[in-house]
């Protein structure tokens, strides 16, 4: 997934927002599995910010897609030109899911 754009505040594998996880793993319900929050929190990432530019090359990124009822679900990966993983009120959540 070349087009992978995570606006999660607070995770380890936010590098200005691109995912540097290699693998992210989406519930039945679109939350994202593989968020890790970041040992200092908010805070934390504004310091690695510097750190972050090194990442922006389009590496891929599989996203495997426990969400059945997606129009974008081919066999548990995801197929759709571009993803985007937000924070909610709760969870950090797939905004391109679509049932």
């Amino acid at each position: 997934m070349n087009q992978l754009q995570c606006f999660c505040a607070n995770c380890e594998h936010n590098h200005s927002c691109r995912c540097g996880a290699g693998i992210i793993n989406v519930d039945g319900k679109g939350v994202c599995r593989t968020k890790q929050k970041r040992g200092l929190g908010m805070l934390g990432q504004k310091f690695e910010a510097a750190q972050d530019f090194s990442l922006t090359s389009d590496d891929k990124t599989l996203v495997q897609c426990d969400c059945t009822q997606c129009l974008y679900n081919k066999s548990r990966l995801c197929c759709a030109p571009s993803v985007t993983v937000k924070d909610g009120a709760v969870r950090t959540r797939c905004v391109t899911r679509r049932e």
